[in-house]
């Protein structure tokens, strides 16, 4: 299917869609750390290709367990690292056999002389691995104070480090990254675009009924980003931030307990993105016990279906429908994924009708343009208190 495109940018104004090398939003994204690849998927002794805000990387871990991110190709003919072979914290291109250590230098060169080795080296950059996520930081100097997730989330969350149940997941979906940034605060569409999977009379995991109503939503402008929160859920307020300038943390009320996450939408390309999120859920032992139970059979479930963005290209197409994934796991995402997928992002943004469901939208979209406007003039990044 076609992907969504982003709008090119208004005269005068910064595109908070393009992110590749050299532009504005670029620069600004790159100058955070990004998460790009989860823990269990980097295995010891692999390497993968990685591709991130429209450039390609090689992605590695060693023998000694750390992860390590390096330019895509190999200095010699630039054959891609990422077909290479790992041997013990190094990698070895697989044309000529050329060998870089994790630093970057150059530590073998087969057939060529000495002088060449000591000069010859590949660019590596900082990673960072915790709570089952590996990160890595693209910009330029040094990168900033890595993210106090746990501190976060005791402050404006719930402590999910100590919740019954964590874990981390990942996703890719054919549309801008910006579209899912702005939705995390776009609360009046659970309603509609979450009706079935909060449905208990259909599905079997989902948010809380309760949820599924329009209630007015209180708008908080944070030094580090926007805040939504609908303030009448019985159980528990639904509190959806963006961290500018592309992660979220969201705490929703499900069937046991609430979840809470906290998650990055990155760019692939302009037209394509990933999502990584950490996340915990809050509930009782019993509540646990089933989730656990649950997940037992989870694997089963998802192995009948193709990839998330598959079955959402499958329902815009007109094969299928939402209730043909009524027992899809990640159901709440294919619904995310069909509406977001099925945005014709339209050239002019004032062609849009926001209205006074969209004033986070809104407050998120000028917040996000007036830091990258300042950015490009020189200001360094705001860094946040998380």
């Amino acid at each position: 299917m076609t992907a969504v495109v982003p709008p090119a940018p208004t005269a005068g104004v910064h595109s908070l869609f393009e992110t590749g090398p050299g532009t504005p939003a670029g620069k600004y994204l790159r100058s955070f750390w990004q998460p790009v690849k989860l823990s269990e998927d980097l295995p010891k002794g692999r390497v993968q290709p990685l591709r991130v805000m429209s450039e390609d990387f090689a992605i590695y871990r060693g023998s000694n367990g750390d992860a390590v991110v390096t330019q895509a190709g190999c200095p010699h003919r630039q054959t891609m690292l990422a077909i290479g072979n790992v041997e013990g914290d190094s990698i070895r291109c697989s044309f000529h056999g050329w060998k870089f250590g994790a630093n970057g230098k150059c530590q073998e060169a087969p057939g060529q002389s000495p002088s060449l080795i000591d000069r010859m080296r590949i660019r590596t950059y900082p990673t960072h691995e915790q709570y089952g996520v590996v990160f890595a930081y693209f910009g330029e100097g040094e990168p900033p104070a890595f993210f106090d997730i746990e501190g976060f989330s005791k402050k404006h969350g719930h402590d999910m480090m100590s919740a019954r149940v964590r874990g981390t997941a990942t996703y890719r979906r054919h549309c801008n990254y910006y579209i899912n940034v702005e939705n995390a605060l776009d609360l009046a569409h659970v309603a509609f675009t979450h009706k079935l999977s909060s449905d208990p009379t259909v599905t079997e995991v989902g948010f809380d009924p309760g949820v599924i109503r329009i209630r007015d939503v209180t708008v908080e402008r944070l030094d580090f980003g926007v805040r939504a929160v609908e303030i009448e859920h019985e159980a528990e307020p639904v509190r959806s931030t963006v961290m500018l300038p592309n992660a979220m943390h969201l705490v929703v009320a499900q069937r046991d307990g609430f979840l809470e996450q906290v998650g990055w939408r990155v760019p692939i390309d302009d037209q394509l993105h990933y999502s990584i999120q950490i996340t915990a859920l809050h509930t009782s032992e019993e509540g646990a016990q089933r989730f656990r139970e649950y997940e037992a059979r989870r694997n089963e479930l998802i192995a009948k279906y193709p990839p998330t963005d598959e079955c959402a290209e499958a329902i815009l197409r007109g094969v299928k429908t939402l209730y043909d994934f009524a027992d899809h796991p990640d159901l709440v995402n294919i619904e995310d994924h069909v509406v977001q997928m099925g945005m014709q992002f339209i050239n002019h943004l004032d062609r849009e009708n926001l209205a006074q469901s969209d004033k986070a939208v809104l407050q998120l979209r000028r917040m996000f343009m007036s830091r990258l406007a300042d950015f490009t003039a020189g200001a360094p990044a705001v860094k946040s208190d998380w």
